[in-house]
């Protein structure tokens, strides 16, 4: 169950990059890998008081299980409101407001991600300070979340790609999450 809560992480964070790779403006990729870095920077004495036996027991729980569904839920019908909202927008189609705001919404799985990517990163390396720790992964996270959103921007410069891509990654999460209600 580990195994795929840590797919579903990284995958969370790779639609993310997907997601701001898409955004709107120049600098919406920056300033939202500013707020990740800074959210896992705040979000580290939260993660020192967690332990693993706790994190254990509460995914085993199937009231949780349930919560982090309906929260993936949401995630992916936002996706998709993002995604007609950037279809409509490439077809030089009339988007009413609701589509216009969707596409500054920011992902939202990718901060409970980070935060159980930081769990993860604190309890494989035993022995190593809880702030280096937190410090490394907000730069990993700066550099992953701008630079990846940028360098997937001059990559696939085609739109309809890129919300393409994002589209299959959001349905591998959303196969990965019904596999976690089979036991």
């Amino acid at each position: 169950m580990e195994s795929i809560l840590l797919i579903m992480s990284l995958l969370c964070l790779l639609t993310g990059i997907f997601r701001n790779s898409l955004a709107p403006g120049k600098y919406y990729p920056a300033v939202f890998a500013v707020v990740c870095a800074l959210f896992v920077l705040l979000a580290g004495r939260y993660a020192v008081q967690v332990n693993k036996l706790g994190v254990s027991r509460a995914f085993s729980d199937m009231g949780a299980m349930q919560n982090l569904h309906v929260l993936i839920t949401l995630h992916l019908l936002f996706t998709l409101g993002f995604a007609a909202s950037k279809m409509q927008k490439t077809f030089g189609l009339e988007r009413n407001l609701f589509y216009r705001i969707v596409e500054y919404v920011p992902a939202l799985l990718v901060f409970p991600a980070l935060f159980y990517l930081h769990l993860v990163l604190l309890f494989s390396f035993p022995g190593v300070s809880f702030a280096c720790v937190g410090g490394v992964f907000a730069g990993v996270t700066l550099l992953c979340m701008g630079g990846g959103a940028y360098l997937f921007r001059a990559a696939v410069p085609e739109t309809e790609l890129r919300t393409e891509l994002l589209l299959i990654a959001e349905l591998l999460l959303f196969v990965l999450m019904l596999c976690t209600t089979i036991k």
